[in-house]
């Protein structure tokens, strides 16, 4: 375990409280800036009796429920991987506080990116600001979760493995790299780059395939060798 700084310490009765203190005020912020996105949306007023009129005064606000709909599921997936991840956390340091406090002001960022370019949907600089804040939100994600998973760190005193630690790393990647690409695409093709946020999804979950996969691989190999380490120190003692 890294040294403690003497102004980290604290009473280790008192330690699970504080790390709790760390979780629950995080889950606060990621509530109250999922509650933000829909407030950011505004009720049209309707001032026609027509339905064809009211229809399309409500088909106008098409690009902010799907940037509404992105950016809810966007923060539900980091809120899902912080969840995760404290679940196994043990000790804290200031390292992480501060790593945990810039995340959030990410996190707390986006109802405003996400309005932000919802509403100027056609033009390239919100796309640029909005992906931005995903990208760096997820870069963070990646640091904490490089930081809680390191050996050295002395956050985290056991993970269940090593395939389970890469597929958190590989996790923490997905969305800041899809919407990088999004970013390159924009410049192609302003209205394809709206559609990469589809691939996070299926990303995810080939993503979680492979490292079932590679861990039942893993295992099977595991027990193939131990079957046969048995097998022969058995044939070992039949011949003594």
């Amino acid at each position: 375990m890294a040294k403690e700084h003497f102004l980290e310490q604290h009473d280790p009765e008192r330690k699970d409280f504080q790390i709790d203190r760390i979780i629950l005020f995080s889950d606060a912020v990621f509530a109250i800036a999922i509650t933000l996105l829909i407030i950011e949306i505004k009720a049209p007023e309707v001032h026609s009796r027509s339905l064809r009129d009211q229809l399309f005064q409500l088909s106008s606000l098409t690009p902010k429920f799907i940037g509404f709909i992105i950016s809810f599921f966007v923060i539900g997936i980091y809120w899902r991987s912080h969840h995760r991840l404290y679940g196994f956390v043990n000790q804290y340091s200031d390292k992480l506080i501060l790593l945990n406090f810039l995340f959030l002001f990410s996190i707390v960022l986006m109802p405003f990116s996400s309005a932000y370019y919802s509403e100027n949907i056609n033009y390239h600089l919100p796309l640029l600001f909005y992906n931005s804040n995903i990208i760096i939100t997820g870069l963070l994600n990646y640091g904490i979760t490089r930081y809680i998973t390191h050996p050295q760190s002395g956050i985290v005193n056991h993970f269940p493995s090593t395939i389970f630690q890469e597929l958190f790393i590989a996790r923490s990647l997905t969305i800041p790299l899809i919407f990088g690409v999004g970013i390159i695409v924009s410049f192609i093709s302003l209205p394809l780059s709206w559609l990469c946020p589809l691939l996070i999804w299926p990303a995810l979950v080939i993503l979680r395939r492979h490292y079932i996969n590679k861990h039942y691989r893993v295992t099977e190999a595991l027990k193939a060798k131990e079957a046969e380490e048995t097998a022969t120190a058995e044939t070992t003692t039949i011949k003594e």
